[in-house]
């Protein structure tokens, strides 16, 4: 096995300890109490404690302490607290609910730009299912060159993600599986599709707004085979190689991705 694919391995492991180091807490101790935000016409956005809801009237508690009475009727769009975390300076981390995620992720040898669509439920859990593209490349010397061979990916896959640690971080395991679906390119030929893997921890920041950025780092693997026309490197100058190059390869990448998590 290579250099990489050693620290790969490594890499899983230091997460599978980190994550079972993290201790999961029911409600942060900076969270408000029964927190929500309501949108009701003729009086903005509301953000505060639910005290009391019924069909008449809503009274919420707000940050100064003051209770607001909110008609039913008037309310345009709510955040309940079953559905939020809410904390002061109306910053609020969802609990469950449909996600939209979209990230970039770089690594060394790799380029990975992915979407998905989540459904989180009981505050824990996070399941969905998305596309990528992915560039992953590979080399390899022979005497007197360099040859580079890449590699262009439209991935499909599921994840899911598991809240390690809630608060006004969420700390998350996350884990996805998918089919690579390698392209044919100018490049590359006779490409088979292999299996997908990637699984890391992550972190998602809280916000006032639908928008929440986080972060990720995280170990890939994936599976290519076909064969390749590369250019070789002698020193400055570039030549092209006329054989062509069949591989048969896994990218194990070690990857630090930035997204942003988009709600209802």
């Amino acid at each position: 096995m290579n250099r990489i694919g050693h620290f790969g391995l490594c890499f899983s492991l230091v997460i599978l300890i980190v994550s079972s180091g993290i201790t999961t807490r029911a409600q942060s101790k900076h969270a408000i109490e029964n927190g929500c935000i309501v949108k009701a016409r003729y009086q903005g956005k509301i953000r505060g404690s639910l005290v009391d809801q019924n069909s008449r009237q809503w009274t919420v508690v707000d940050y100064n302490g003051d209770s607001i009475r909110i008609i039913p009727l008037d309310i345009k769009k709510v955040y309940l607290p079953d559905e939020i975390t809410l904390f002061k300076r109306k910053r609020f981390h969802y609990k469950k609910g449909g996600l939209l995620n979209h990230s970039l992720g770089l690594g060394l040898g790799g380029v990975h730009w992915n979407l998905s669509y989540n459904r989180r439920f009981a505050e824990k859990f996070e399941i969905g299912f998305g596309l990528g593209v992915h560039q992953n490349s590979f080399y390899f010397s022979t005497s007197n060159s360099r040859h580079d061979v890449g590699v262009t990916s439209f991935p499909l896959y599921i994840q899911g993600k598991y809240i390690l640690r809630t608060g006004k971080k969420l700390w998350y395991g996350k884990l996805r599986a998918g089919w690579a679906n390698n392209l044919n390119t100018w490049m590359t030929y006779d490409t088979t599709d292999g299996l997908l893997f990637e699984g890391g921890l992550g972190v998602t920041f809280k916000s006032k707004t639908r928008m929440k950025r986080y972060f990720e780092v995280t170990q890939y693997f994936s599976r290519a085979s076909g064969m390749a026309r590369s250019a070789a490197q002698n020193g400055l100058a570039t030549q092209t190689v006329l054989s062509d190059i069949g591989f048969k390869v896994w990218f194990v990448n070690f990857m630090v991705t930035y997204g942003i998590e988009i709600g209802r």
